[in-house]
C-alpha cells in the first residue's frame, strides 16, 4: 500500500496521481506491492527531521527511513516473506526546499519527482552514497528505476 500524506501547504499536490506515480516507481523497481509512506512536509518539519536522524541543521530535500535494516542493499528481501516484512519503509520531502531547488534549475516539481522518488525508495531498499563506489552503486539503481518507469511515465502535475 502507498500511503502518502500531504503535511505542509506551500504547494498544490494532486496526492492521487502522486499515489500513481509511487506504484509505479515501485514497479520498476521489483517492489510492486510493497508498503511505502511518502510525507509531504515544510521546511521547519524537514529541518526538525535532519536535525535529530542526521545531525545537520537545515531543511533538505527529502529524508528516508528504512523499515529494514539492511547489511547491503535490498539484502533483507531474501528474509521479507510475510505481508508485514513486505514494508520499505517512509519518505519525507521537503517541499518549499524543493521548489526552490526546481527554481534555480529551470524545473518544473512535476519533472523533478521522480527523480527525488526513485532516489528515496534506493535508500530504503538499503542503498547509500556515503563512498564514491557506493554512490556509482546507488545511481546505477535509480538510473534503471527511472528508466524502467519511464515507459508507463506519468508527470502529476
Amino acid at each position: 500500500m502507498v500511503l502518502v500524506f500531504n503535511q505542509q501547504r506551500h504547494i498544490w499536490l494532486p496526492l492521487r496521481c502522486i499515489r500513481r506515480q509511487v506504484r509505479g516507481l515501485l514497479e520498476s523497481s521489483g517492489y510492486g506491492g510493497w508498503d511505502v509512506g511518502v510525507h509531504f512536509v515544510d521546511n521547519e518539519r524537514m529541518q526538525q527531521l535532519n536535525r535529530q536522524y542526521r545531525k545537520k541543521d537545515r531543511p533538505t530535500d527529502i529524508l528516508s527511513f528504512p523499515f529494514h535494516q539492511a547489511a547491503a542493499p535490498e539484502d533483507f528481501r531474501e528474509w521479507a516473506v510475510t505481508e508485514d516484512d513486505r514494508n520499505l519503509g517512509d519518505m519525507y520531502l521537503g517541499m518549499p526546499y524543493i521548489v526552490e531547488q526546481c527554481r534555480m534549475h529551470g524545473e518544473t516539481v512535476g519533472e523533478h519527482l521522480p527523480v527525488l522518488l526513485a532516489h528515496g525508495l534506493c535508500h530504503l531498499m538499503g542503498y547509500d552514497h556515503e563512498l564514491d563506489a557506493d554512490y556509482r552503486t546507488m545511481t546505477k539503481r535509480e538510473q534503471a528505476i527511472l528508466r524502467e518507469y519511464s515507459k508507463t511515465r506519468e508527470v502529476p502535475f
